[in-house]
């Protein structure tokens, strides 16, 4: 009897979804809304060594994005930022690409942590003019039971992305250098 009590939880940790569909970050927006160029995504890639299909936890495991991939994942949620903020435009001078440098996702008996880096470059007419390395970390509220647990780490793992694009777009270099490369090519 004892066994059959216990089955659910086992079978919770079985599981193999997605990430969570991208939700844009309203600080983004805001961030994103007192600049007014238009920004294209270039290519994104992971660094070797990188989880970039998937992240285990407690037998667990999240998969990447609309191709399987964590580095696409970002790419497809830096699109969605500047979308909602009207300031995507795919053919645009200024281009954004990035490499995923860090990807982690763990879930404590009481906290649960992320952690996501990405080497950004922003490149105008395949000049780069703006190149760095951000890292966001995330904390939430875990549990020693796994059916709470491993659900929690899955749906807090875009947060992470969330913080790392908002580390992007705050940072004054990214936003001095989005201002220069926006003026025509002989300023």
């Amino acid at each position: 009897m004892r066994a059959v009590r216990y089955l659910p939880l086992a079978l919770v940790a079985c599981v193999s979804p997605p990430a969570p569909k991208y939700q844009p970050a309203i600080g983004n927006t805001e961030l994103l809304l007192k600049q007014s160029t238009k920004l294209g995504v270039g290519k994104f890639s992971a660094a070797p060594g990188v989880s970039n299909h998937s992240l285990s936890v407690r037998g667990s495991a999240l998969t990447g994005g609309s191709d399987g991939t964590f580095s696409t994942y970002l790419q497809d949620a830096m699109i969605s930022e500047l979308q909602t903020s009207a300031r995507y435009d795919a053919s645009s001078q200024l281009q954004i690409s990035g490499v995923l440098t860090r990807n982690e996702l763990s879930s404590g008996v009481s906290t649960g942590t992320a952690a996501m880096g990405a080497e950004f470059a922003l490149t105008r007419n395949d000049q780069v003019c703006f190149k760095k390395t951000l890292v966001a970390d995330h904390n939430w509220e875990s549990s020693f039971i796994g059916a709470v647990a491993i659900p929690a780490a899955f749906t807090n793992y875009p947060t992470t992305v969330q913080k790392l694009l908002g580390e992007l777009f705050a940072d004054p270099d990214f936003i001095a250098a989005v201002r220069t490369g926006s003026g025509s090519p002989g300023n």
